[in-house]
């Protein structure tokens, strides 16, 4: 449904005029629709993609046994330090100075919740069941990679920056191999920005709300980033 509801739109918004983007770029699965919007793959190779990879993890992990977990308020080198207690678990995301997620084992998050929480400004459970963007995930990408054998990607409509590190992303073979490996690499979301800033001071969150417009802001508050639900204007 996230997937759909970005591209359909992106869709909308270049029917009614809208210029094609100087560059695109996106968090997690948002690069999976980075990728449709800028046309490498059709949105069914994007839906494919996530259900590739859901179905293989529920085969291999089993309900309830894997997740994800946030803090805010924790430096990445904090996390670090306190993650040496929890050899199980990874930083997966990487999302501000002071703001990130860590996957793994869900009994190991939770304990690792509960020791950081009384620290920092927040810390808890996200609603997944995968451990994303970490290497636990590393072995599905066989299967994940033989199932969508099949799909021929098209070098992108306009340029694309990689989700785990903002370089440059011109051929489409290189974006689709970018998705299916970002499954488990962890994602460093202000260096992404950093590069989007080499492009542009201006730009558009493509999907429901500002979440990530709002975490872009933090990073960099000359940014400015607007939501295509209600965008001022695309000049």
């Amino acid at each position: 449904a996230v997937l759909a509801h970005s591209v359909g739109l992106y869709r909308a918004h270049r029917a009614a005029g809208m210029p094609l983007p100087a560059v695109a770029t996106g968090h997690s699965m948002g690069f999976f629709s980075a990728l449709v919007a800028a046309e490498v793959v059709p949105l069914e190779a994007g839906l494919d993609l996530i259900a590739a990879t859901e179905e293989e993890a529920d085969r291999r992990f089993g309900a309830g046994t894997m997740g994800m977990a946030f803090t805010i308020g924790l430096r990445e080198e904090e996390v670090r330090r306190r993650l040496e207690a929890f050899p199980e678990l990874e930083i997966s995301n990487v999302n501000g100075t002071a703001q990130g997620t860590v996957s793994g084992p869900r009994a190991a998050l939770e304990a690792f919740v509960a020791s950081v929480r009384p620290d920092c400004m927040k810390a808890d459970l996200l609603p997944v069941r995968h451990p994303l963007h970490c290497g636990l995930m590393a072995p599905l990408l066989p299967h994940v990679k033989d199932r969508l054998s099949a799909i021929l990607p098209r070098d992108p409509a306009f340029p694309l920056l990689s989700p785990l590190d903002g370089r440059t992303i011109e051929g489409g073979f290189e974006a689709w191999e970018e998705a299916v490996v970002s499954i488990p690499a962890a994602i460093h979301w202000p260096q992404v920005v950093a590069a989007f800033r080499a492009w542009t001071d201006r730009g558009f969150e493509c999907g429901h709300g500002r979440q990530l417009a709002g975490l872009t802001g933090w990073l960099d508050r000359g940014f400015r980033v607007e939501s295509l639900q209600s965008p001022r204007s695309w000049a």
